[in-house]
């Protein structure tokens, strides 16, 4: 249970930090700035670099993964289970703190 708190927890910070911070040495400005170099958020992936929730929902599938593989028993429904709960836990601690 602890470790599926933590995955909630990193993935909203990291999706958080990434989406809307500048990071050290502007770091996480230039990998938007990569990603869509005119600025005007035409293509698909540009628009999910500047999301929080997007990147938060891609971001839960890795932490799912790593909480599944710590536990032998678990197979791919609990990693399905696992990476909507994240995303879903971490989504609404977005929405909680835009308001």
């Amino acid at each position: 249970m602890m470790y599926l708190i933590l995955a909630i927890l990193s993935t909203y910070r990291l999706a958080r930090m990434l989406a809307l911070e500048d990071g050290p040495f502007d770091l996480f400005t230039k990998w938007r700035a990569m990603a869509d170099p005119d600025g005007n958020q035409d293509k698909w992936y540009a628009r999910g670099t500047h999301c929080p929730l997007c990147i938060g929902f891609w971001t839960a599938a890795l932490f799912a993964f790593i909480l599944t593989s710590l536990d032998p028993a678990m197979g791919r429904g609990e990693f399905i289970l696992a990476w909507f709960g994240i995303a879903g836990a971490s989504t609404l601690l977005q929405l909680w703190e835009d308001k």
